[in-house]
């Protein structure tokens, strides 16, 4: 007889056999179950309950798993672990009926069921048969993260809700994204609950009592071992880190604005929405004026700041002078750029010659009155060949007494909000008068400001760690995000996305600022700690209008994720499927 070879006899390894009748349980168990670990996983996000989520990530899906293994026909459990997740999908993603308009119920709805039928997918695997190996468990896992990890890519892509997410809500569990990422987090959260569920079923080699000791031991050593992980990075980083903070020091203000969206409000004629902008403009000159004075390294500014774009020549020149003199001081007049090209334009009539500016000569008289490099969101056109004219929803670094400006077109566009994909789509977007699209950016941007490089994104292109992780291998040293969560007010989107930009900040070993129209506006250090927040941090700062002046703690360090990215996780899971594969087929041979 062949040896067989030991990575072969350990994928092999099989527990005492059951079947789906013996494990079957009473009815009243089963609603039981289903009901517990729905609340557990459901809310089991930092952004909902915190705690829920760290026990969902060691035994809620197991709660779940366990009412399954009673069920003996595979559709019907595809139809309860669609049921299942898509209920917990419900909850999770509930911030989307804050949305004013209705088709977002369409849209919802879509995702629940789409989100439900993946998890359905893995609920046919969870069977008596399949818990007797401990490969059949990595497999299922492997599964599920390659499941998760394709939403990246229908339309636009969908980054929201993976389950890793319920691990991040302790510190020293976060940690453990800086080796594979989310993903590798939504990988270990089956695997962990899978354990527990072999455990509390199946029995080791040895007597009964000594083989429930071990499953437990591998189980609990599994759930703990993220936040030994993370304890140890941590302490590793610590002095390194609070040398860092003493050498180099970086202030920001940090603008939130609270404006509304423009495209709910009914403006009679043009000049009153013209008017509307020079009363937005007025607000954001009335909240940096309580810092003048103070030495500021940049100032941020967030997401589509005001309409008009960015070189639309729309106010009178000397209104905004007007304006700038009485908020700002007399003495900052002569500080205001040039009337050049880049931002002024004269119109000629029969009463006079007329100058106009456009939003970049506010950005840049800002800029060069407080001697701070500024980012800032704004839309922006070009002509492609002379002819078709393109949009972008743009963030740009104005730079003092400058006419360089860099710019960063967004790449990932929000579909029915800033690009209508199909024909039909773009006739019932009509009817709530959203006409036309943005262009799609094409790659990352890393913007040279004067104490450091940043990275920079625009509202939840902060959720996709692969676009990030492309500004860190650029050289970022500073990722900045320019958000505005106004169309979804008063929900739990604000936290959700806070929470997914805290990943990104572990994942790469690296420093993050938001700046929200609404949303949390903060800074978060390379280890997922808030360093500083506007307001609270839980959701309720969406109506604070305020700049807030920070210090930027600069700390870096490379990780895995860093120089791997999903690869890593992606390879271990197709590797996982791949030696399954073979171990079959050299046991289907001897």
């Amino acid at each position: 007889m062949k040896k067989i070879p030991f990575p072969v006899v350990f994928l092999m390894h099989q527990g005492q056999a059951f079947t789906s009748a013996e494990l079957k349980l009473p009815l009243y168990l089963q609603v039981l179950l289903f009901l517990l670990s729905l609340f557990i996983v459901g809310f089991g996000q930092p952004a909902l309950v915190s705690w829920s989520g760290l026990i969902a990530a060691c035994l809620g899906f197991a709660l779940f798993f366990r009412m399954l293994l009673g069920v003996e026909r595979p559709l019907y459990r595809f139809y309860l672990g669609t049921a299942w997740f898509g209920l917990v999908q419900l909850i999770q993603l509930s911030w989307l009926i804050s949305h004013p308009y209705l088709y977002i119920y369409f849209l919802y709805g879509l995702l629940v069921v789409g989100m439900g039928a993946q998890f359905g997918l893995i609920s046919i695997l969870i069977t008596p048969f399949q818990l007797q190996r401990f490969s059949r468990l990595l497999v299922i896992a492997a599964c599920w993260t390659l499941l998760e990890w394709s939403r990246l890519y229908l339309l636009s892509g969908f980054s929201w809700n993976p389950i890793g997410l319920a691990l991040t809500g302790n510190l020293y569990a976060l940690q453990f994204a800086s080796i594979g990422g989310v993903y590798s987090l939504s990988f270990w959260v089956i695997l962990v609950n899978l354990l527990g569920l072999r455990a509390w079923i199946y029995p080791y080699q040895g007597t009964w009592h000594t083989s429930r000791i071990i499953g437990f031991t591998l189980w609990a050593a599994a759930a703990l071992m993220p936040y030994a992980y993370g304890y140890w990075q941590i302490q590793a980083h610590q002095q390194a880190f609070a040398a860092r903070s003493e050498k180099q020091r970086v202030t920001a203000l940090l603008v939130q604005t609270a404006f509304p969206v423009e495209e709910s409000m009914d403006f009679k004629t043009p000049q009153d929405m013209v008017n509307f902008v020079y009363q937005e403009w007025s607000q954001v000159l009335h909240l940096l004026s309580k810092h003048k004075g103070k030495p500021v390294d940049m100032i941020i500014m967030p997401e589509y700041i005001v309409p008009f774009g960015t070189y639309f020549p729309v106010f009178r020149h000397d209104a905004v002078v007007k304006i700038f003199k009485e908020i700002l001081g007399e003495d900052t007049v002569e500080k205001l750029p040039p009337l050049n090209h880049h931002f002024s334009y004269t119109v000629n009539s029969d009463k006079g010659a007329t100058v106009m500016v456009n939003n970049a000569f506010w950005v840049q008289g800002i800029t060069d009155i407080f001697d701070a490099d500024v980012i800032v969101g704004l839309e922006d056109s070009e002509k492609l060949n002379g002819k078709e004219t393109v949009s972008y929803s743009s963030a740009f670094h104005f730079i003092p007494n400058s006419e360089s400006v860099e710019r960063y077109e967004k790449r990932v566009l929000v579909p029915m909000g800033e690009y209508i994909p199909f024909a039909f789509c773009r006739n019932l977007a009509a009817q709530y008068g959203i006409q036309g699209s943005f262009t799609c950016g094409c790659d990352a941007k890393v913007m040279a400001c004067r104490k450091l490089p940043i990275g920079a994104s625009i509202c939840y292109e902060e959720t996709y760690g692969h676009l990030m992780r492309e500004n860190r291998l650029q050289g970022a040293e500073l990722l900045v995000n320019l958000t505005n969560d106004g169309w979804f007010p008063h929900s739990t989107l604000s936290s959700q996305h806070l929470e997914h930009a805290r990943l990104r900040t572990v994942e790469m070993g690296i420093p993050l600022v938001r700046a929200c129209n609404t949303g949390t506006t903060c800074v978060i250090d390379a280890f997922g700690r808030t360093v500083s927040v506007l307001g609270d941090e839980h959701g309720e700062n969406d109506d604070l209008a305020e700049a807030m002046l920070v210090t930027i703690p600069t700390y870096t360090y490379e990780t895995l994720y860093t120089h791997y990215g999903d690869f890593l996780i992606l390879c271990l899971s197709v590797s996982i499927l791949f030696l399954f594969a073979v171990a079959k087929f050299a046991a289907k041979i001897m």
